[in-house]
């Protein structure tokens, strides 16, 4: 009985296998290999949080792989609730509202009309968060670890009378001195890469 249930099993078997291969034959032509997702440009491989990692130690980092809290450009308002929870202040603006976390430590700005993050701000109050140099540049600005973190030729520029600011436009990263009386503050600013 056993034996008998065995050699149909293996009749089984062998038709499967066979009955494989004759379809592959049929057709003539190799059987196709199974089709990959490709994987989408904009949306990076590793994204660093820039609390748990030292950003400005990765090699060719941009705006896309970078995240606070979890939280990325493009992520959806109600995605950015469940990881900051609500906002302690929310401005509105024509074409989007900002709104503040985190003791103000992180701004971050909303498309009105998608609801999606297009600017992450991270300032001076948040520098005992954040990884490695990240924090020094938010505490000190200092402008050689900039330079040596991201590159050597940002574009420089005086958008405001104490203001200044150092933008990377390919790798969507801005850092931002803001000097007031006696103190001075000091922002990364996130937005999409251009070109």
């Amino acid at each position: 009985m056993i034996r008998k249930l065995l050699l149909t099993l293996s009749a089984v078997v062998v038709s499967i296998v066979f009955s494989g291969c004759t379809e592959s034959s049929k057709s003539g032509a190799p059987s196709a290999p199974t089709a990959v997702k490709p994987v989408d440009p904009k949306q990076p491989a590793v994204v660093y949080d820039l609390t748990k990692e030292d950003i400005t130690k990765v090699p060719d980092i941009t705006s896309r792989n970078i995240s606070v809290e979890g939280v990325k450009l493009g992520d959806r308002t109600r995605d950015v609730d469940k990881l900051l929870g609500n906002p302690i202040k929310t401005e509105t603006l024509p074409r989007h509202y900002r709104s503040a976390y985190r003791n103000h430590g992180i701004y971050l700005e909303f498309d009105r009309f998608t609801g999606k993050v297009s600017a992450i701000y991270v300032n001076t109050n948040y520098y005992k968060q954040a990884k490695g140099g990240l924090s020094d540049l938010l505490a000190h600005g200092k402008l050689d670890l900039l330079k040596s973190s991201f590159g050597g030729n940002p574009v420089e520029s005086q958008p405001e009378r104490n203001t200044t600011m150092w933008a990377y436009p390919e790798k969507g990263i801005q850092f931002v001195h803001i000097k007031q009386a006696d103190t001075a503050s000091y922002t990364l600013k996130l937005t999409e890469p251009k070109g």
